[in-house]
């Protein structure tokens, strides 16, 4: 029987590559059985996801309803990778609509008729009898099965009333001047506020990163803003358009305009004394449009390293390996595999994390890696207590790192056992509770400072524009703070039921400068009502959607919105785009035979960054308060010492939609301001 037990690199290998190779082939065909009792005359096709295109412009292209798309490719719920392969049935199951998302399982009660079914729901006669095709000949009867189709509302355009309920400021200007910092050795609080003539309050504010304290490289922003009534001549306060640097040790071009967002030609231009060479204790001018971004430069590990002593490394992932019966067959193992997510994902994950310790060797660095199977069983309380038990009992080396358990739910008992043992553990994906060990990393940045990043980078994109706050019933306590960041802003609160109509933005939206709406709504009905009212408004006005909450609500919107709005989103992870020289993507598919998917390149990302972080300091600990940001394929890593106990990731990304349905990391510049 496969117990817990430590994975030889050939078994596991074999396994996961079976796995891999196999996953889209079999996917469809286990999902195209349940679908239909006749594969042998419905046939299927594959197909490849190529670049640029969308879910939205698949369904068009093959006149398959959402709803079909996802029952065969469940993984694509997650979103389309460049290489995705889809599997297609030749001829639909079910009559094309681009909004079909659901077909609810339902069976009809006593005295209920297909116009009672249909009004309950929502739908019409017509929709019910389109999906339960029978029902065009025969009655409606007690105890029939039928199926329910459920259809994205949001896609279409409602005609809703509202009344605007604004908060008037009066016609007040702030202005801003920001500047960027690089901390030097043996710099503290202290100095830095005082060169910059603020409180260390004010400096903590800015930069929530250095309240655990400050870290060699770590770049700072520092504003000084003041409110100007319009009475008072602006220009006499402002003294140009532009920001000034200080040339730091050991700075060149290429580092310069990495951090200033700036050509060289366009630098030399700004600073005609470059000619002479770049110099320690320069000041340099570069466009205020062209700040820096928000997070911190990358510390270059690879430069640094000077451990290359083996390190010790364990995962903890629910494969179910207990399911597995000796002796079955290669079928079987496959079936079960794919009925159970939790295997499918850690086998993904762990196929990231081999290819970082592969990685790592090349570069002189070995490990020794352990995998335990958590089986983790969310209906059977009893023997998850015991499997934890059993996996607290096992001996663990000095320095060893902890990655899992990838089910959040077992992470805080884990960390609680080996916090004796001042063993790091590294919750991989998002932890909810609040760290009770000194020993836990919450390797996801938390929603409070994705937030707070996200205000952060809108004071700066929003210097000399509009804005205009919108919010829903639920986030009442995200409304307060944002008007508090922005006192400048226009507030529509929608009336109960949160209802808007196109007149309610009436004389809100400036026609000579860009505007900045910032929306924090869960009601996924709120958003594409404004999104709509928005798109009809870009004819005139130049608009830019932002929220500094989950990305989640947003994705029922359609893309061609949220492109065509510029929205920008905070998020704990980047969309990869792997270009076929790619020496990741030659490796994985060497190994593997197929594109990784996000748990793969998460597996990755956390596991290199484990490996680094050890190589350059003594232990994983050392690292967290020694070592600044790092990035990966998707990911990066900045961690602090947590009020609480343990220590949170205080790097996350700012994304946007761009024109062409793409999602980039956002940028300080706009159009108009770009000299380059």
């Amino acid at each position: 029987m496969y117990d817990n037990f430590f994975f030889g690199k050939k078994i596991a290998f074999k396994f996961v590559k079976i796995y891999l190779n196999m996953k889209k082939i079999i996917l469809g065909l286990l999902l195209i059985v349940g679908i239909s009792n006749s594969l042998s005359a419905q046939g299927f096709k594959e197909y490849t996801v190529l670049p640029g295109e969308t879910l939205g412009s698949i369904v068009e292209k093959f006149q398959v309803s959402p709803y079909e798309l996802y029952q065969l490719n469940p993984d694509i719920k997650d979103g389309l990778t460049i290489g995705d392969v889809l599997v297609l049935l030749n001829n639909n199951q079910y009559p094309f609509d681009t909004t079909l998302v659901d077909l609810k399982k339902y069976k009809v009660k006593k005295k209920e008729t297909l116009a009672s079914v249909s009004k309950h729901n929502g739908i019409t006669e017509l929709d019910l009898k389109k999906y339960n095709t029978r029902l065009y000949s025969e009655q409606l009867q007690k105890g029939d099965k039928i199926k329910i189709p459920v259809f994205d509302k949001n896609l279409n355009t409602n005609v809703i009333t509202a009344s605007s309920d604004e908060i008037i400021i009066p016609e007040i200007k702030e202005v801003v001047n920001t500047v960027t910092h690089e901390v030097q050795a043996k710099e503290g609080k202290y100095g830095i506020s005082k060169k910059y003539g603020i409180s260390i309050e004010e400096l903590e504010a800015q930069n929530p990163e250095i309240i655990a304290g400050l870290k060699i490289g770590q770049l700072l922003t520092i504003t000084k803003s003041e409110i100007i009534a319009n009475d008072t001549d602006v220009d006499d306060v402002v003294t140009d358009q532009f920001s000034f640097y200080i040339v730091q040790a050991k700075e060149g071009y290429y580092r310069l305009t990495k951090k200033l967002g700036i050509s060289k030609d366009s630098l030399i231009a700004l600073n005609p004394i470059l000619s002479e060479g770049i110099k320690l204790g320069m000041e340099l001018k570069y466009p205020k449009s062209k700040l820096l971004k928000s997070e911190v430069s990358t510390f270059k590990l690879l430069d640094s390293m000077s451990n290359f002593k083996s390190q010790n490394i364990t995962l903890m992932l629910p494969l179910m390996l207990n399911k597995i019966v000796e002796n079955d067959t290669i079928d079987n193992l496959k079936e079960m595999l794919f009925k159970n997510g939790n295997s499918s994902r850690s086998l993904d994950f762990y196929s990231g994390s081999l290819m970082a310790i592969d990685s790592m060797k090349r570069l002189g660095v070995s490990s020794r890696l352990r995998v335990f199977d958590t089986r983790y069983n969310r209906r059977d309380l009893k023997s998850n207590s015991e499997r934890i038990s059993e996996l607290l009992s096992k001996e663990y080396e000095e320095n060893e790192v902890v990655i899992g358990p990838l089910v959040s739910a077992n992470v805080m008992p884990i960390a609680r056992g080996l916090a004796k043992k001042n063993i790091p553990v590294l919750a991989p994906y998002r932890l909810n509770k609040i760290p009770e060990s000194g020993n836990i990393f919450k390797t996801n940045a938390t929603i409070d400072f994705q937030r707070s990043e996200m205000i952060r980078f809108i004071k700066s994109y929003s210097i000399g524009k509009s804005i205009i706050i919108i919010t829903d019933e639920k986030m009442t306590a995200v409304k307060e703070e944002l008007i508090l960041k922005f006192p400048l802003a226009k507030v529509i609160t929608p009336r109960e039921g949160n209802l808007l109509i196109p007149k309610d933005f009436n004389g809100l939206l400036s026609e000579n400068e860009e505007n900045i709406v910032i929306i924090e709504a869960k009601d996924v009905g709120l958003l594409s009502t404004v999104s709509t009212i928005l798109d009809t408004k870009l004819k005139k006005h130049s608009i830019s959607l932002f929220t500094t909450s989950s990305y989640r609500a947003f994705r029922a919107l359609e893309n061609r919105y949220k492109s065509k709005l510029n929205l920008h989103f905070p998020s704990v992870s980047k969309q990869v785009f792997l270009e076929k020289d790619s020496g990741f993507l030659k490796q994985y598919k060497i190994k593997y035979g197929a594109l990784p998917s996000d748990y793969a390149i998460r597996g990755y990302d956390l596991t290199m960054d484990v490996l680094l972080r050890q190589a350059v300091s003594s232990t994983f600990e050392d690292s967290a308060l020694e070592i600044g940001e790092t990035s990966y394929l998707s990911n990066k890593f900045n961690y602090s010492k947590a009020n609480n106990g343990g220590y949170v990731n205080n790097a996350i990304y700012i994304l946007r939609y761009t024109p062409e349905l793409t999602i980039e990391e956002a940028s300080l510049l706009t159009n108009q301001e770009i000299i380059d």
